[in-house]
């Protein structure tokens, strides 16, 4: 088990969970599922344990998108990665909460 969790602790390294997200970033969701699968409690085996881990390797060293590269940086909104993620962040969806509840008045 001890083998597994160095295994776990190296991709949560990769992919740290990201602060304007909080309750909706996937390293956060990653790190409470880690949790729950280390403990006593959850009765995985070694081979669940192995299987979760090899997947969450893959994901973290973009096994996937390095054998299947984009070929257009586009998106279906047409804005940039960065813009996606600013408008994903926390502080804009309060924002935009705020202004919608506001017009309703």
């Amino acid at each position: 088990m001890s083998a597994q969790y160095q295994r776990f602790l190296r991709v949560l390294e990769k992919w740290p969970a990201e602060k304007s997200k909080v309750g909706r970033d996937l390293g956060e969701q990653i790190r409470k599922q880690v949790t729950k699968l280390t403990s006593l409690e959850s009765g995985a085996t070694e081979k669940e344990l192995d299987r979760q881990i090899g997947a969450l390797e893959r994901l973290s060293n973009n096994v996937y998108a390095k054998k299947y590269p984009r070929i257009h940086e586009s998106t279906a909104t047409g804005l940039t990665a960065a813009q996606c993620s600013q408008v994903l962040s926390s502080e804009f969806l309060q924002y935009i909460n705020e202004g919608a509840g506001s017009k309703r008045k």
